[in-house]
Parts: C-alpha cells; structure tokens; sequence
C-alpha cells in the first residue's frame, strides 16, 4: 500500500509550495494537505497516515495541542515539526509530541530527503511486533527539551559558542558526563578541557546527541524500581563500547567521520535497554528474572517474552529521532551483523567492541553475554584481526583505569 503522508500549515504559499513539491512525487507517496487543526483532525478521522508534518502555529490551534491529539488518534504515526529558529518556545512546547523537528523555511531536499529516510527505515519502523511494543508504551519516548534546544543552535550557520556553554550548563548531568568523556585517554585530547562549549565543539554534534540521550534516560529512571539490575554498569557499558568501536574503527584505517558514527553507535546501541526499563520496567524484570535463573543472551530471552530485541527498539525510535542511517543500521544489526557482507563495516566495529567489552570487564554473574559472531566475521575476514583489537582495546581500558 502507498504511503500517506498529511502536511499541515497555515501559509498558503507554502502549502502551495508542497503540493507543487509532492505532485512529482506521487508515485512515491500520496501527499494530503490542511491549513488548519482542525481541517487536520477531519482528515486524520478518515484515514490513516504514515507521517504528519505540521507546522507549529495553527490559526485555530497551537501546534503542540494538534500533535498531541494526532499522537491520541493515530498514536504510530510518524510527526515531523517545521519550525522556524527564532520560535523556541512553540518548538519545545511540542517536543514531547514530535519526533523529528525540522527548521523553516524548509529546503525541499532536506524535506524529500526525511520523507525517504523514513520510507527506507519501515522495515524497521513498520515491523509488527515493534509496532505493537511501541504503541503500546503510555507515552512514546520523545526527545529531551535540551536537545532540542542545543540542536537548534549547532544547526544555525554561526552557533554561538556561549549560547552552547549556557545551554549545556543547564543540566548538571549532561554538562558532567560531556567533561569526563572529552577529559579521557579514550578520546586523547592532550589540554584539559573545562568549559562545556569547548566540550561540545571538540566531540561534534553527533557525539553530544548522543550522550543527552543516554543521561536522559538515566535521570528518568526510578532507582528503587530496577532491584538488582544497575543502570550505572549499562551506561558505563554503552560509554566503554562507543570508546572501543571508535579505536577498532581507527584501527582500520576508517575515515574520520566514520570513527565518529562508530564512537556514536556503540554508545547507542543499548538504547533500546533504556526504553525497556523506563517505559516497561515490569515486563522488563521478568527478562532479567528469566535469564538470572535459567541463563541464555538477554537479546534471545527478549524476543522470547517480549517479541522484540532492544536492537530492534532502540533502531526503530534512532530512526524517528532522525539520527544518520549509518547509525541506525549499527543499532539495528549490532547483534545479528545481517547487514554486513565481505568487507569491515562499522556494524563489524560496533559487534566487537559490545563482546569485547563484556569479555574484558565482567559485569554481572548468571548473565551469558553474546559471544562473537565468527561466521560472519570469517565471511570478511576479520577473525585475524580480532585479537589485535583485543590488545588494543585492552590498552585502552587499563590506561583509562590507571587515570581514574
């Protein structure tokens, strides 16, 4: 079935404008257009969309009240907001029901370019069971008012370097985690770094991103709720394998940006881990239950009481939140490497450094971690170099230990 897709603005130019843009496009998807909320929520009343994009100031209706009733009527429906720069308080306000913002005016191959992206992810983003595992969360995870607000800025054409120092400062929590990460052997710097902007532009925007994500999960969670399981070990474990997948990636030789896509991937591929015990904690419990008593790879005993992986999970919501699709297939393949053929890929990376990590720092007893995957390692080669990343990722974790 083609895909339907709902565009919402006031303007009529621009609205104009999409429908010129779309009417090329309509072997690709089938495009509907509203001016108002409420012409909207009509449309919305009789049939089902795959992605609404919208506006955040309606005539009748404030953008963040349309997307939440959106998010109530066709709760799996992708939202994608267009705002412009100078409209930080509209933007916020519907953060908590958008995942993906969008600036204004909007460059129309920017906005082709979403639309596909999220086209190309449905076999992630559509796959039934999770599906059904997401939409039935009481509230879909949405990104965190912080990221919103330092995404605008590092997206303007001068981000300004105070304005970034200010904003990170806002949270203890991400400004704390962004030193000590940037401070580390594991990213050798060779100042001190003490100022939070310096912090951000030093690691990029992609790292930064990332590392929100995860304290942000973090302060959601209630302690008392997790038992025995510690989240500070899962973070910990997310930090060291983003660290080891840049330095096995370096090792090959990869190119800087790559380096940095495999530093991100690895501390997001246990995102889905996060979603779990945060939005699902109960249903969660039982998997750590099952596999404390009778043992097996969490990833196995998830897709037998859940249906679902937290690669699976964690792919599905990288993909709404608009993270690259280098990152995206990481998560998504992290486990499997279905993805990956006869050549280093960074999903290879990404594999080695989560099963090394566990190898190399034991976490939890009873826990049978994922051991790696030498077919598809031999398929490319690999398996000779795996003992050199072992050294290598080694040296990196004592150095860093020696340092603490």
């Amino acid at each position: 079935m083609i895909p339907k897709i709902l565009f919402i603005d006031n303007d009529k130019n621009i609205l104009d404008s999409f429908r010129a843009t779309m009417h090329g496009l309509r072997k690709e998807w089938k495009s509907y257009f509203a001016s108002t909320g409420q012409e909207a929520l009509d449309k919305l009343g009789k049939a089902e969309f795959d992605i609404v994009i919208s506006d955040t100031k309606m005539p009748d209706m404030d953008g963040s009240e349309l997307l939440r009733k959106v998010a109530e009527i066709q709760p799996d429906t992708i939202r994608i907001t267009l705002s412009g720069h100078s409209d930080m308080q509209s933007l916020l306000k519907s953060a908590k029901h958008t995942h993906q913002f969008l600036s204004k005016p909007c460059n129309t191959e920017v906005l082709i370019g979403t639309i596909r992206k999220m086209m190309e992810l449905r076999p992630v983003l559509t796959d039934h069971k999770v599906r059904e595992i997401i939409t039935g969360l009481d509230t879909l995870p949405v990104l965190p008012d912080l990221y919103i607000e330092i995404t605008n800025e590092l997206n303007k054409p001068e981000p300004n370097l105070q304005k970034l120092g200010e904003l990170v400062k806002k949270d203890p929590g991400i400004s704390t985690t962004l030193l000590k990460v940037v401070n580390s052997s594991f990213f050798g710097f060779y100042n001190s770094v003490s100022s939070p902007a310096r912090a951000t532009i030093l690691l990029g925007t992609d790292v930064l991103k990332g590392l929100i994500l995860g304290v942000h999960f973090i302060q959601k969670l209630d302690k008392d709720t997790l038992g025995p399981y510690s989240i500070e070990k899962l973070w910990e474990h997310c930090l060291q394998t983003g660290y080891l997948a840049k330095e096995i990636c370096a090792f090959m030789d990869k190119d800087e940006q790559t380096v940095t896509n495999c530093f991100v991937g690895g501390l997001l591929h246990d995102i889905g881990k996060f979603v779990f015990i945060t939005e699902m904690n109960k249903k969660y419990q039982k998997v750590l239950e099952h596999v404390r008593e009778f043992g097996g790879p969490v990833i196995d005993v998830e897709k037998k009481i859940l249906g679902v992986s937290h690669a699976e999970v964690g792919a599905y919501l990288l993909g709404l939140w608009g993270f690259n699709e280098e990152i995206v297939e990481m998560v998504y393949y992290h486990h499997s490497l279905d993805n990956c053929g006869e050549i280093f890929t960074p999903t290879h990376a990404i594999h080695a450094a989560d099963t090394l990590q566990h190898e190399l720092i034991p976490h939890s007893k009873g826990y049978i971690f994922s051991e790696l995957n030498t077919d598809k390692m031999a398929l490319a080669n690999l398996l000779d170099h795996v003992n050199d990343w072992r050294a290598v990722c080694n040296n990196l974790l004592e150095t860093n230990k020696d340092e603490e």
